[in-house]
């Protein structure tokens, strides 16, 4: 277990740069944290636990796995990609899971800040 890890994503959680940050999405970076490797930052599955690590991420968020994959890629937009690459495919993107093979996760550094959206301009569909 990598205390030094939960306590590094709770002290983060108290920033502003994880303002908007969703309860679903805190639950899943503090799972990963706490099954962390204090020098990789990978995930570490247990032979005991009888499941992948994605299905251990989503049993312990109380989440179905096609929810997890929305807070993955949530998570991913803030610049906080939990989910190891395996490969890219044709267009160069990164590919996370493929039939057969378990994904695997890290917790990624955690920005001291985060990049906000442009402004919207006046007079689209948000009322102005």
């Amino acid at each position: 277990m990598a205390e030094s890890l939960l306590g590094e994503v709770c002290a983060w959680l108290e920033t502003p740069a994880a303002q908007g940050v969703t309860t679903a999405e805190r639950l899943v970076l503090l799972i990963i944290a706490e099954r962390c490797n204090k020098t990789t930052r990978q995930m570490w599955a247990y032979k005991g636990d009888g499941k992948t690590l994605t299905e251990v991420i989503a049993a312990r968020a109380g989440l179905e796995v096609d929810s997890l994959t929305k807070v993955f890629r949530r998570l991913a937009g803030r610049g906080l990609e939990v989910r190891v690459p395996i490969a890219t495919n044709s267009r160069g993107q990164p590919v996370f899971a493929v039939r057969g093979r378990a994904s695997d996760y890290i917790l990624p550094d955690l920005p001291a800040s985060v990049e906000l959206p442009p402004p919207r301009k006046p007079g689209r569909a948000d009322g102005q």
